[in-house]
């Protein structure tokens, strides 16, 4: 007997909430992974470098 995955419950806009927080989370590890790793960058560098992460998709 096989079981449906919990998101097969779940409507689309119940998904699309659950996405969108997962990136969120997402981006804040990797905002602050470089603020650890580049401590003097400012804050505006720190936004490119992270927006290039995620629009260039390249770690």
């Amino acid at each position: 007997m096989s079981q449906a995955a919990p998101s097969a419950k779940l409507v689309p806009s119940q998904k699309l909430h659950i996405a969108s927080r997962l990136y969120a989370t997402a981006r804040k590890v990797k905002l602050a992974g470089l603020r650890r790793r580049h401590k003097d960058w400012p804050e505006e560098r720190l936004m490119r470098e992270l927006n290039l992460r995620f629009f260039l998709l390249h770690d």
